[in-house]
């Protein structure tokens, strides 16, 4: 029984792979995750040939746009595809971090984290985590995404909090 059932199932999926449309072309369809941004939209902060990579994870930062901090450390911007990747370097790693700002999805625009207003723990995808951590601009703007897509309203402060439970072992 078990031996037909992976033979069905085999059989299925040679179907399935074989009714893909196997032209090469781009197509219209989008699969890109929720906090992809074209990059025309985006704000490249940090300069030098690897300005659109993560400098803590690699990860393109157009990619995780929604999702993207900055800071600068010895004079220098970094720009994060998370706030998970900023507490790593701030908190694990130790590094003089100041000027702290974040991409409001509300705006695509970057502001500071002290006027930002964190949804915690929505269903839509996290960055470098399994809790998502959105910020807002506007404090309406933020109670809409709850209510459409769960979470809690919270500062930066205790977002922070939350991205830093990622690296308790």
């Amino acid at each position: 029984m078990q031996k037909k059932l992976l033979i069905s199932l085999t059989l299925a999926s040679i179907m399935l792979i074989g009714c893909a449309n196997n032209d090469t072309k781009p197509t219209t369809k989008k699969f890109e995750r929720f906090q992809t941004v074209a990059i025309e939209k985006t704000t490249m902060l940090q300069s030098g040939k690897d300005k659109y990579s993560c400098p803590e994870c690699g990860m393109k930062l157009p990619m995780f746009y929604k999702t993207n901090h900055s800071a600068t450390s010895n004079g220098k911007v970094k720009q994060y595809c998370s706030i998970h990747c900023l507490v790593e370097d701030k908190s694990i790693k130790k590094s003089n971090i100041k000027d702290m700002k974040v991409v409001a999805i509300d705006s695509l625009k970057f502001i500071s984290v002290k006027d930002a207003i964190y949804v915690v723990g929505s269903e839509k995808k996290g960055t470098m985590s399994g809790l998502s951590k959105y910020a807002f601009e506007g404090r309406m703007s933020a109670r809409r995404f709850v209510k459409e897509h769960q979470g809690r309203v919270m500062s930066f402060d205790e977002a922070y909090e939350y991205a830093l439970k990622d690296f308790a072992h």
